[in-house]
């Protein structure tokens, strides 16, 4: 995309002021020097005046100044307003654009476009826009004349689901693309929220059945009758826990390779999850996340909390990372995420005392530094957390 920027009108609908001031707002302040003529437009719905997330969004677009605005969770920490702001430069560049997100989901169900998702990277990465089945909500943007000609759906059947699919399907059913690119972030959720989201799902579907099957970051949207039966899903669910399995040998095999297999521990575990159930079980001040760059880029969100306790995430080089691990101090829960195979049991073997390595699918290979596996042992106890046939 170059070097051309485009100042953007940040909105946000928020409940939790705290929770805002925190990521967003922290982010933003962090990036005004490069970025002066960005602003941020909060809507506040402490007392729940809008009964729907478009309904918020589309107020305060019609408060914008620039010609681009972006629809950004309270939650979400920016890494970059200058790649924001590249971004934005690329949806006035392409007329054919309808709207512009951070991630979103391809037809073939691959997950577009980088960001750290609670503590663990996910995407692929993408330095042009590339087109999509839908964007997630965490971050979308579009034209100010063009929202403000054909605002964001207030349906209360949306709500607070499914609002930037919507608007993806309307783009694409009008001949408009729906597109991905990299907008560095860290989305720091603490809950997920899927009351209604199969009403809104459903929606959806009816509103453009010629457009189904959608793949979304919450699953694939069939129209009204496209549920999928349960021994299809019980079929895909056997089939990921064979797969898994079998990445899960071959992680427990190198680490045998490297140290005794007493240190450490192999879990089959979603860590997004679960990872502040660790921060309270292991008794943890803080908690440390790093990940390693692919693509020479690093960055740091800092002063974040989680539950009450500091909370940072940082993209490193991979010396930064081995020093990371090898500095772990032991009070402070370190988590390793976004790692490939051959990079386990390396750093496995720089750690002073015990581990607990664990993967899934939807979010790849993580080592957890410091912590025993037995204290953690109630968080993966079910037989789908034990890979089969790791002796």
């Amino acid at each position: 995309m170059g070097e051309v920027r485009t100042p953007v009108s940040i909105v946000c609908v928020y409940n939790d002021p705290a929770v805002l001031e925190s990521c967003l707002a922290a982010s933003v302040k962090a990036g005004t020097d490069a970025s002066r003529q960005t602003e941020v437009i909060p809507v506040d719905n402490v007392s729940g005046a809008f009964a729907s997330a478009g309904a918020a969004l589309n107020h305060g677009a019609r408060l914008a100044r620039n010609e681009v605005v972006v629809f950004v969770h309270q939650d979400v920490y920016l890494h970059s307003l200058p790649a924001l702001e590249a971004a934005a430069s690329a949806v006035l560049a392409d007329p054919a654009i309808g709207v512009l997100g951070a991630v979103g989901v391809s037809h073939h169900g691959e997950v577009i476009g980088a960001m750290r998702d609670r503590v663990v990277p996910l995407g692929r990465s993408t330095s042009v826009p590339t087109d999509v089945d839908s964007l997630d909500e965490v971050l979308f943007m579009v034209t100010r004349s063009q929202v403000l000609r054909e605002p964001l759906s207030e349906s209360p059947d949306l709500a607070w689901h499914a609002y930037a699919v919507e608007y993806c399907l309307r783009m694409r059913a009008s001949g408009r693309r729906a597109a991905a690119v990299d907008i560095p972030l860290t989305h720091n959720s603490m809950t997920t929220n899927l009351a209604r989201l199969d009403v809104a799902h459903r929606a959806v579907g009816r509103t453009y059945a010629g457009l189904v099957p959608v793949r979304t970051t919450c699953g694939i949207v069939g129209g009204e009758h496209g549920a999928t039966s349960w021994p299809v899903r019980r079929a895909r669910g056997a089939r990921r826990f064979l797969g898994e399995s079998v990445r899960a040998r071959r992680v427990t095999r190198s680490l045998r390779r490297v140290s005794r297999p007493a240190r450490g521990q192999v879990v089959l575990a979603d860590i997004r999850l679960l990872v502040d159930d660790v921060a309270r079980l292991a008794g943890s001040s803080s908690i440390r996340v790093v990940d390693p760059s692919r693509d020479g880029t690093v960055g740091e969100a800092d002063g974040l909390e989680r539950n009450g306790l500091p909370f940072s995430a940082a993209t490193l080089r991979w010396p930064g990372v081995v020093a990371a691990v090898a500095a772990a101090a032991p009070d402070q829960l370190l988590l390793v995420a976004g790692l490939r195979p051959d990079e386990i049991a390396p750093l496995a073997a720089t750690t002073r005392g015990p581990y607990v390595v664990g993967l899934a699918s939807d979010t790849g290979l993580w080592l957890l530094v410091g912590v025993e596996a037995g204290v953690l042992a109630s968080l993966w106890s079910r037989p789908r957390n034990r890979a089969f046939f790791v002796g």
